[in-house]
């Protein structure tokens, strides 16, 4: 692979023990005759995104915090797919691979050149105009507490399926181990292209995940469920970006023509990976 040398760092301010360790990579990078540049405030952002006179001479991003941090990351970098390692500072770490004590080695593998790149689908959301993408997942959630949703899918123009619930999942493969697989969905290969579409809490025992085609279109579409009740819903990309939605409001799904590049290191497959961080 290419050799890299010149690195934007991003921390989370809120973990301050990730500065330490990546003043301490800065200047690691310093004496083996790279650039870095910490990407630390305000200055350094435009309408959320990092600035593209920022970005245009960065061969890679190093991201220092836990699987939120590098999705914010992600979103804040998008559409330049620069190559975006993580270095763990959260708890299980699916994005953020690297742990802290292996910094300077993977300092070295990526001046030497010495790893992979993992082309990461993302979904593209369509709702009252608005286009968003999404590498985990685009979550259509309830506004109040104890009130179910009513949904109505159709995939591609057809009719699909209802539910009754406290929302919908539409995941990625890479987000099938987040939000999904805690709402009972199933895990899928991050290198997978599919779209995993799981309900939250569904009024009936029957309604279970549905795995699409990564061709497919998905559109869901709020439904009043009384006459006398408002329906309200909102719209989460990755977590972010709420969008609030009212019967007969939709939102149209597919696969996004960008993708996520994300570095990986060594030979140790997904599966490996999974068994350690949340096998029994």
């Amino acid at each position: 692979m290419k050799q890299l040398k010149r690195f934007l760092i991003i921390t989370n301010d809120r973990k301050p023990e990730t500065q330490p360790c990546a003043e301490g990579l800065m200047k690691y990078l310093d004496k083996k005759g790279c650039f870095s540049r910490h990407a630390l405030n305000e200055a350094d952002y435009e309408n959320g995104k990092i600035k593209r006179e920022i970005l245009d001479d960065i061969d890679c991003v190093v991201v220092f915090g836990g699987d939120g941090t590098m999705l914010n990351v992600v979103h804040a970098i998008s559409p330049c797919e620069i190559p975006v390692v993580g270095v763990n500072f959260g708890t299980i770490g699916f994005l953020t691979d690297v742990p802290e004590e292996a910094v300077y080695k993977m300092a070295d593998a990526l001046i030497s050149g010495d790893y992979s790149i993992e082309n990461r689908m993302m979904l593209s959301g369509s709702v009252s105009g608005i286009v968003r993408d999404a590498l985990n997942d685009i979550v259509i959630s309830r506004t109040r507490i104890i009130k179910l949703i009513a949904l109505r899918i159709f995939v591609n123009d057809m009719f699909f399926d209802e539910y009754e619930a406290d929302g919908i999942i539409v995941s990625t493969p890479t987000g099938s181990t987040s939000y999904n697989l805690s709402a009972g969905g199933p895990i899928a290969n991050p290198r997978a292209n599919l779209m995993i579409v799981t309900p939250l809490a569904p009024y009936s025992l029957s309604k279970k995940s549905v795995v699409f085609d990564s061709g497919d279109t998905i559109r869901i579409q709020l439904l009043e469920k009384r006459k006398n009740q408002e329906s309200h819903a909102t719209v989460a990309f990755d977590g972010n970006e709420n969008i609030d939605i009212e019967a007969e409001d939709t939102v149209d799904i597919s696969v996004s023509s960008n993708t996520v590049k994300l570095i990986s290191f060594g030979n140790v497959s997904f599966y490996e990976r999974l068994r350690k961080k949340i096998g029994n």
